[in-house]
């Protein structure tokens, strides 16, 4: 008994050792595939089966974009290092054009320049009587000259020589303090103008910088805005993907918070003129107008797509090495691994160039 089991042992091992030398012998011959890992399954359960068909294969994108209005001013100071006087709004405020909005301490500047507009006033009025005077005194002198004899045509013309004489200076001398007083004048009511800011358009103060007043202004810096909420778009910012977009073609957008929550329908707005901002109208939705400024959505796109070619659902394409294989039956019902080479891969479905025939029967 145990020299027949020592015998068969011995078979064994001759079969094994010759089975390894074919199988080496094979290795050689034959071009080295990727390993592919497949699990026994009990053919006597039924496969969940999908047919190859015609259909089409859409890849969409995804981009976040926010609601913005397309008018707004910022406002901010001319003048670094002055206390900050007097704040004259409130976050939320509607104001119009031209509004006080805040204003520095400007120091004696308005008592300045009261008192110049009153010096300039009062030389004006001293150059009107100087001509006023000037030119009764050359009346009198023609009625001396006429009536009563005072001296001849050559002594008319000196004393009329005389009388412009004496008036040119006068009049030289008020129109140089006008003109001195006028432009220290236009200095001090510009340099009132850079200490109070205004309104440019009509709008909604947002964005007011906290504890403003009796803080230390800094030139150039943004201290509240004016928004115009009557035009309000969404804007993104991804130029390379323009080309995706069409005029007059909706696409699908959703808000996951805010009062705006919802699906929405949005069409590119002004494309031509898209750069580093695409800018979409709200087409339809919960809420077509009085959706808050700053209201962020995401839009859903389609970034490429195949139409009519023959695909299978992503679950039934599997990959190894950089390549692609599906499962399919033979004539006998036995699963077999069949090489396929791909086209778009997209949302649900993947484009099948070739490996696989339409009607073919593959395994999810």
């Amino acid at each position: 008994m145990g020299k027949y089991r020592a015998q068969t042992g011995f078979k064994i091992f001759c079969v094994c050792s010759a089975a390894a030398m074919l199988l080496c012998g094979c290795e050689m011959q034959t071009p080295e595939e990727p390993l592919i890992m497949v699990e026994e399954s009990d053919d006597t359960l039924s496969n969940n089966y999908i047919i190859a068909g015609i259909g089409d294969v859409v890849l969409t994108a995804k981009l976040d974009c926010t609601y913005r209005q397309q008018k707004e001013q910022e406002i901010s100071f001319s003048l670094t290092g002055r206390l900050v006087d007097k704040v004259y709004v409130e976050e939320g405020d509607i104001v119009k054009k031209g509004a006080l909005l805040a204003e520095l301490s400007a120091g004696n500047l308005e008592k300045q320049i009261e008192d110049l507009e009153y010096r300039i006033r009062r030389n004006e009025l001293l150059l009107e009587y100087t001509e006023m005077n000037e030119a009764l005194d050359i009346s009198q002198a023609w009625v001396n000259y006429l009536y009563n004899n005072y001296y001849n045509k050559e002594g008319l013309d000196e004393v009329l020589a005389g009388i412009e004489k004496n008036y040119r200076y006068q009049r030289e001398d008020c129109g140089d303090a006008l003109e001195l007083d006028r432009q220290e004048l236009e200095a001090l009511r510009q340099e009132l103008s850079r200490c109070r800011v205004y309104a440019g358009m009509d709008g909604m103060i947002y964005k007011l910088q906290e504890r403003l007043e009796n803080s230390t202004s800094r030139a150039g810096e943004t201290i509240m805005m004016i928004v115009d909420n009557s035009r309000c778009l969404f804007e993104a910012e991804a130029p390379e993907y323009s080309d995706c977009f069409t005029e007059g073609e909706t696409v699908d957008m959703s808000v996951i918070t805010g009062s705006a929550k919802g699906q929405y329908e949005l069409l590119p707005y002004d494309i031509s003129n898209w750069g580093e901002i695409q800018q979409f109208s709200v087409h339809a939705g919960p809420m077509t107008t009085g959706i808050e400024v700053g209201t962020s959505g995401t839009i859903k796109f389609v970034l490429d797509s195949r139409e009519q070619v023959l695909c299978l659902p992503k679950s039934a394409v599997n990959s190894a090495d950089d390549r692609y294989y599906v499962y399919v039956t033979d004539e006998d019902g036995m699963r077999q691994i069949r090489w396929v080479d791909i086209g778009l891969s997209g949302d649900e479905m993947v484009e099948i160039l070739s490996g696989l025939e339409e009607g073919e029967r593959v395994i999810r």
